[in-house]
């Protein structure tokens, strides 16, 4: 009898026994980021997640790769350097997951800072960013403006500037290609792992307890260097370890966006906008719908349910409403809301989170030799902070080989040239919308997942016929991508769990190939599917208030 996927990850988690030489706790894309640069310099690399790979901040942004124009005003200019190089590089290495996106920033006359100043920080950015393969910006006059975008406030208006920014429409998918990069190059990669307890001798760590999420199983994995890079997680991961005596360090800031149709005078570009409160906003187009946001609230509570409150509800849509006037929209317009924290450092409760600095910070621990811990780190910026903390270990084991993760592409990328893609997948028997998908979420993969699916009548079957999902994909999600619960297939790997219902449509004939291909028993499948619609409840906290 051949073993399933479920067998071949219990092999995958006894094997562990023999030891790492670095242990990275956390699946985010900054975790991932560091697994992927310290298997390529011949480390022994093992990284455990105790939830999914992207299932916590990773996925919850503005879906943004982005070189940091805020970072201007607090006088940043390495930080927006480093994000403008790192955006340059992720649109060549990820060129099917990482788009040019047209931002349009509109000058008010009551904004914070004046046309003047709002135009050199323009010229600011497009200096810092020389090498950029982007369209540069453009000032424009009221008229100009009103033109380009006439559903936009003409109160108050004196002109604006259109710039380019790139966009990542599913930041999961690209955060599973960097895990998928660090496999490869010979990275262990267990999700639904967590750790649990730092074994020490004189000092020195010695070793990671962790549990199995699914059957429960501890076991204890020995290894040299553990470096915490579960973002805003980051003080849990030992909170039952009393003795290691560690400061807080993660001060996170919670950031809600919605989700809604196009509107009345809805942008053609995304909008980048002052708010009433002098904090950055946006409008974003995404996916064929609106990103509206964001938040920078403090927030202490269930990191794994953070979700939006009434008074974000209305602060979003209130100032939506401001900037274009023609939108009139209301709670009845949100398909859903997503919130994610920011892993920010630890400040005192007084001062304003705007402060914040949004550099990362790698800190070693006294008397914890061979702990790291990765305090902040951005979307963007993933791989320089993976380089960044493999040169400490590399420097610690007398390792001379630099990083070589510049140069590389993610596994689905590699190519620039996506209309042949495109047309090269037409020779596959499938319809025209279900390979145009596959080529934006697989990219030079999508060849092998089409051949998969034809190869079999069974795969062909088509789950969701709008959204062009078939039995085949979600197979492939759990045989070649590590799909072991289904939330992981809903939610970020065949990416029907951010369509308008969240997947509820496809979630019985989804939770059925699960069941089929995972030998899971009746009992096992009732408990995924109420475990994802408990999960899914974060997103429409308004509707669970009604219930």
């Amino acid at each position: 009898m051949a073993e399933t996927p479920q067998d071949l990850r219990r092999d995958r988690l006894e094997a562990t026994r023999a030891g790492y030489d670095v242990v990275v706790v956390g699946g985010g894309v900054n975790g991932c980021g560091i697994a992927w640069d310290a298997a390529l310099r011949g480390l022994r690399v093992l990284l455990v997640e105790k939830g999914d790979i992207g299932s916590g901040t990773s996925s919850w942004s503005s879906k943004m790769i982005h070189g940091g124009l805020k970072y201007l005003e607090k006088y940043d200019v390495g930080l927006v350097r480093e994000s403008l190089r790192e955006r340059e590089w992720l649109l060549k290495a990820a060129p099917h997951l990482v788009k040019e996106l047209r931002f349009i920033i509109p000058f008010y006359k009551n904004n914070a800072h004046s046309d003047a100043i709002l135009a050199l920080g323009m010229v600011a950015y497009d200096i810092l960013s020389f090498d950029k393969s982007l369209k540069r910006f453009n000032l424009m006059n009221r008229a100009q403006i009103l033109n380009r975008e006439p559903g936009l406030n003409p109160e108050g208006l004196t002109g604006g500037a259109v710039y380019s920014d790139g966009q990542v429409n599913y930041a999961e998918r690209m955060t599973w290609e960097v895990a998928e990069a660090a496999k490869g190059a010979g990275a262990e990669v267990l999700t639904h792992v967590r750790a649990l307890k730092l074994n020490r001798e004189g000092g020195k760590v010695t070793g990671v307890v962790v549990r199995d999420e699914i059957d429960g199983t501890e076991f204890t994995v020995p290894t040299r260097f553990v470096v915490n890079a579960a973002g805003p997680w980051i003080d849990l991961v030992w909170q039952n370890n009393d003795e290691l005596k560690l400061p807080r360090m993660n001060g996170g800031t919670k950031g809600t966006h919605l989700v809604v149709d196009p509107f009345p005078g809805a942008p053609k570009d995304a909008f980048y906008y002052e708010s009433v409160d002098a904090r950055p906003m946006m409008v974003i187009p995404w996916m064929g719908r609106y990103l509206l946001g964001s938040t920078d609230i403090r927030f202490d509570d269930d990191l794994d349910m953070a979700a939006a409150t009434q008074d974000e509800f209305d602060y979003i849509l209130s100032e939506t409403n401001k900037v274009l006037p023609g939108a009139h929209l209301t709670m009845d317009d949100v398909h859903y809301s997503f919130t994610g924290v920011r892993p920010l450092p630890y400040a005192d409760e007084a001062s304003d989170v705007s402060d914040i600095t949004r550099r990362h910070d790698i800190r070693q621990h006294a008397g914890i030799d061979g702990l790291y811990t990765l305090v902040g780190g951005k979307l963007t910026t993933f791989r320089q902070v993976g380089e960044d903390v493999v040169d400490l270990l590399a420097k610690r084991m007398h390792i001379k080989r630099k990083s070589v993760t510049h140069s590389l592409c993610l596994p689905g990328g590699g190519r620039s040239d996506l209309a042949q893609q495109r047309r090269e997948l037409n020779r596959f028997d499938l319809p025209a919308h279900i390979l145009d998908r596959l080529a934006d979420l697989y990219g030079t993969r999508a060849a092998d997942l089409a051949q998969f699916i034809v190869n079999s009548d069974e795969r062909r079957q088509v789950i969701h016929q709008d959204f062009g999902l078939t039995v085949g994909e979600v197979e492939w999600a759990i045989t070649r991508e590590d799909a072991y619960r289904l939330s992981d297939v809903i939610a970020r790997r065949t990416m029907i769990g951010v369509e308008n219902d969240l997947g509820v449509s496809a979630l019985d004939a989804i939770a059925d190939v699960c069941t089929r291909v995972l030998g899971w028993s009746n009992e096992r499948r009732e408990a995924e599917v109420a475990a994802y619609r408990h999960y899914i409840t974060r997103f429409t906290p308004w509707k669970e208030a009604q219930a």
